[in-house]
């Protein structure tokens, strides 16, 4: 197994800051945020030749393009909004050598066949493209029952795992491992601890997230994808810098693995 961080831990910084942390940290790679605000990747194909080959300069992989397309606005023809994202964030995922696109369910309770409808769709997309696509166990489908339900409409869903998801929805990672196993190909791995119904991130292992446990079941599993420290500092300001937090992670990562 290899690690990586999300950018979600430097919305303050450029990308080339980013991919500069990364490999002073040591490392493995790096995941990136796509997003219509730019920060750090914008959803658009072709991206400037230079851009290009400023990623390339930093000889670091990106594993996944983390992007916010919701399979359940997959619907329509080939002109609507989603449809045009969808394209454009396979396209750029290959054309920066990510190996794999992060999506959401979107809608899933309301339409789960609209989910899988997306999903396939995206798919024979990415399919020219060698670009994996995986859904984040995230919102709806950090419930196992939903995944569950997910899985028993297809079974051939992949999917970026997160523990710490599962478990703010009262779910476990043992139970949502069994559903999973042999379907993660990306995982997000973070701590945290509850409190009035609100989530505060930790340090690793001071928190309610088996991080032992789940690396020991992905590597029993055969995993060797990537491990991705996920800070969410995007989303919440006033976590500590990532420069503090990442090497906590990174070194306590690599003596579980």
């Amino acid at each position: 197994m290899r690690l990586c961080f999300t950018s979600l831990a430097y919305p303050e910084l450029a990308l080339a800051e980013v991919l500069e942390r990364a490999v002073i940290m040591g490392f493995d790679g790096v995941e990136l945020r796509v997003a219509e605000d730019g920060i750090h990747l914008s959803p658009v194909s072709p991206i400037p030749r230079q851009q290009i080959e400023f990623l390339e300069s930093y000889n670091l992989p990106v594993p996944v393009l983390s992007s916010y397309l919701r399979l359940s606005e997959m619907q329509g023809g080939d002109r609507t909004p989603a449809a045009s994202l969808a394209n454009n964030l396979v396209k750029l995922a290959a054309e920066i050598g990510a190996s794999g696109l992060r999506v959401y369910g979107g809608e899933f309770p309301k339409s789960p066949e609209r989910v899988i409808n997306g999903y396939k769709r995206l798919v024979r997309i990415a399919e020219d493209y060698d670009v994996k696509i995986m859904i984040e166990t995230h919102d709806h489908l950090a419930e196992t029952s939903n995944i569950a339900k997910l899985l028993g409409l297809s079974d051939e869903p992949i999917f970026l795992y997160d523990p710490a998801n599962i478990i703010l929805a009262g779910g476990s990672h043992g139970e949502a491992f069994k559903l999973l196993k042999g379907r993660i190909w990306h995982v997000h791995l973070k701590d945290f601890v509850a409190s009035e119904g609100r989530r505060f991130f930790t340090p690793p292992g001071e928190g309610v997230v088996p991080l032992p446990e789940i690396v020991s079941d992905l590597k029993q599993s055969g995993y060797v994808g990537y491990l991705s420290v996920e800070w969410e500092r995007f989303w919440h300001r006033d976590l500590v810098s990532g420069d503090i937090i990442l090497p906590l992670y990174r070194d306590y990562l690599r003596r579980l693995i």
